[in-house]
């Protein structure tokens, strides 16, 4: 799906390499997918606007933060998923057009022999002589095979376009799931979250009794460790509690990067007694794990987490719920860190 979208031969993507880069050296910003790609599109011109407003930001001297990449990369290119929904939509029209076309005009040629059909019928009395049975037999059997085969070619045609539509299914549905999940910790984002909750509220509103918690975390210090070892240990990190988080959720559990450093887990049909226990283990996992570069195989120390924990109130705003969540979280990391606590503790 991406050969159309970069189609630059191998000298080409060498030369864009080394700008990017030296871009990103000169900044000093965290090597991950999101910089890259965003210096990639500068260095490759196909986005004037984004060009024009990096090279404005340069002229002002100010750094270039991660927080401001993430900004451009959202404005310049992650709406780019929607330009590319929008042209496979108009492709999947004119595929159903062209169905239509098919269908009308095999149509319209089956009605036409239909007609020839019926004028041999008419033809054909009692006083018809036997040289003329022949003639009228010889061209009854011209229309039926004349049939058969447009029925064939229409069926060709058929399957062909079933071919088109589902690869274009597959990439709709590609395109549908890139646009929703972080493309660092491939988790879902904010946009994935959100769609996400909309069926997990609906459920907790048919479900009355049916609890539901939520957990944020958060990493303790994670600065410290982006500023001690770099930003390529603090993205494996990252993207080791990701693969944490997930290892201890299931089934309608849902886990999202809602920000930075900071991740949310939604756990239906939940209680707030089981969202803290869930939390603990999740903690201590993490708590246990030995880290170390993998170069040099030096100790980077122990990484570890607060959590804040709540639980949904009937007809409460999403927003309220994942504040309280957040409340606690901020609780835990004001009194001492890699700890667990709950609205209730509050």
């Amino acid at each position: 799906m991406l050969d159309h979208l970069y189609p630059d031969n191998t000298e080409t993507t060498g030369n864009y390499l080394r700008l990017v880069l030296g871009h990103i050296t000169r900044h000093k910003l965290p090597y991950n997918p999101i910089v890259y790609t965003v210096w990639y599109e500068y260095a490759s011109g196909r986005k004037p606007e984004l060009n024009k407003e990096i090279e404005s930001f340069e002229k002002t001297g100010k750094p270039i933060s991660f927080e401001i990449i993430l900004g451009w990369f959202r404005t310049y290119i992650a709406d780019h998923q929607t330009t590319l929904a929008e042209k496979k939509t108009r492709e999947f029209r004119s595929i159903l057009t062209e169905i239509s076309r098919h269908i009308g005009d095999s149509g319209d040629r089956l009605s036409r022999q239909e007609s020839r059909l019926e004028d041999y019928t008419g033809q054909l009395t009692p006083s018809t002589s036997n040289v003329e049975v022949k003639n009228l037999s010889a061209g009854i059997l011209s229309e039926t095979r004349s049939i058969i085969k447009e029925n064939h070619s229409l069926k060709q045609d058929m399957d062909e376009t079933i071919t088109e539509i589902d690869a274009l299914k597959k990439e709709l549905e590609g395109m549908k799931q890139a646009a929703k999940t972080d493309m660092l910790t491939g988790l879902l984002n904010r946009r994935g979250f959100d769609d996400a909750m909309a069926g997990v509220l609906q459920h907790a509103a048919d479900e009355v009794d049916a609890p539901l918690s939520v957990i944020m975390t958060d990493i303790d210090h994670f600065k410290r460790v982006n500023d001690t070892h770099g930003h390529l240990i603090g993205d494996n990190v990252l993207k080791m509690l990701s693969k944490l988080l997930k290892d201890h959720i299931k089934g309608k559990d849902i886990a999202a990067r809602f920000g930075g450093e900071e991740f949310i887990l939604v756990l239906p049909d939940t209680p707030l007694d089981g969202g803290r226990t869930l939390a603990e283990q999740i903690r201590g996992s993490l708590q246990n794990m030995k880290w170390r570069t993998k170069n040099s195989g030096k100790s980077i120390g122990p990484i570890t987490i607060s959590l804040g924990v709540a639980q949904y109130r009937p007809g409460e705003e999403i927003n309220t719920l994942i504040k309280r969540a957040d409340d606690a979280l901020y609780f835990a990391k004001e009194n001492g860190r890699n700890k667990t606590i709950t609205e209730q503790d509050l």
